[in-house]
């Protein structure tokens, strides 16, 4: 499987590899094992974020799942050294043992960890501006009978089921709070279930890029990060955006399980150093100021169900 590489050598080019990574995206790849040059993954998604990097580091893009990392490890080769994945799912990979856990002198608690240097983005309210002429709402996003077509929801459990709550006109504040309660779930699966037959769903930021930008969709939920990122890329893009009512969604680095001995203190140098890889931000002073829904870690749990599980088997009970 051939990696797909970022060099910026000139526009021409940069739109190319963009436009074919889209398209035609492996879902992870390796590094050469005789390469010295630091390997990191990237959700795809960020990558234009990180171009200005690629001269030092080899950019590599994956689907972010975690079948993927799994299927991907197992092969016992020379993977990337860094991954940047949905902080969720690095949870999920950490707990599997596929992420390395960081030494307790750089951790500010004694739990396990295999994320460092996060960074917060947030799920928004993106929409066609061909077919929307204003901004709309939530409740919007739900009203097929005034406003047809499909809509792309992120497949998340906390994300999908937080928005299906404001849609019902749960304040912002009070989401997470709904949504740690057994009666709460329900009343946001019963708003989930008036939408689903319209549902696309996305799991990686440039997919809901893509259902706008291919008219695949007339609203959709989607990274604010991404998004600033795309329309800079495609400045005639027919979509538009708002910070009002997010879902906070942090992504973070971590490090594969399977990486070379010899590579571990290079990176855990690299990964203590606050310059690596900063993103900038859509415009962070105007979120603060918004109304952001951020998920607890002790919302809704159960000793042998989660709100994940709940959703998954939602998601099977449903399929079409």
């Amino acid at each position: 499987m051939q990696c797909l590489i970022i060099y910026m050598y000139s526009p021409k080019f940069i739109f190319l590899f963009f436009l074919f990574s889209i398209i035609s995206i492996p879902p992870f790849c390796f590094a050469h094992p005789k390469e010295n040059k630091i390997n990191i993954g990237i959700l795809n998604g960020y990558q234009l974020y990180l171009k200005k990097y690629s001269q030092k580091y080899r950019i590599i893009t994956w689907d972010g799942h975690l079948s993927t990392l799994q299927k991907a490890l197992s092969q016992n080769k020379s993977p990337v050294d860094i991954l940047l994945l949905n902080e969720k799912i690095a949870e999920q990979a950490c707990n599997l043992g596929l992420l390395i856990a960081f030494p307790e002198d750089l951790l500010s608690s004694n739990d396990k960890q295999c994320n460092f240097q996060t960074i917060t983005d947030h799920i928004t309210l993106a929409w066609d501006t061909d077919k929307v002429h204003f901004n709309p709402t939530w409740k919007d996003f739900w009203n097929i009978t005034q406003y047809p077509g499909k809509r792309g929801l992120q497949k998340d459990a906390f994300s999908a089921l937080s928005i299906a709550l404001l849609a019902d006109d749960v304040p912002f504040d009070e989401v997470t709070e709904v949504l740690s309660t057994p009666a709460g779930i329900l009343r946001a699966f019963k708003k989930l279930n008036q939408l689903r037959p319209y549902i696309v769903w996305w799991t990686t930021p440039n997919e809901a890029n893509f259902l706008l930008h291919k008219n695949q969709v007339l609203m959709t939920s989607g990274s604010i990060l991404s998004i600033s990122a795309f329309q800079k890329q495609y400045p005639l893009s027919h979509f538009q955006y708002q910070y009002k009512n997010t879902i906070e969604n942090p992504i973070v680095f971590s490090i594969p399980a399977t990486i070379p001995t010899q590579r571990i203190k290079l990176i855990n140098s690299l990964l203590q150093h606050p310059s690596f890889l900063s993103f900038p931000s859509a415009d962070p002073k105007q979120i603060m100021q918004e109304t952001i829904v951020k998920e607890e870690t002790n919302s809704f749990q159960q000793p042998t169900v989660s709100l994940d599980d709940i959703f998954d088997e939602w998601l099977v009970l449903t399929k079409q």
